[in-house]
């Protein structure tokens, strides 16, 4: 973030990140839970993780702009 030029928005994603740590451990432990249907749920997080990182990213790429 401080190459692309914005220091403000590094305070307001790096929240998001560690909330997304936290995140993943939660999914984690769902997936062990076999009477939860742990596979499935695993699956299913994996692939609408990826459709929403293939949907934002080319947004976020034209409205973080590189600086020169």
């Amino acid at each position: 973030m401080q190459r692309r030029g914005n220091e403000n928005l590094r305070h307001l994603l790096l929240p998001g990140f560690c909330a997304g740590l936290t995140t993943f451990s939660a999914v984690a432990g769902l997936t062990l839970e076999p009477s939860e249907g742990g596979t499935l749920f695993l699956f299913h997080n994996v692939i609408f993780s990826m459709f929403i990182i293939l949907l934002i990213l080319p947004i976020a790429r034209k409205v973080i702009a590189v600086r020169p």
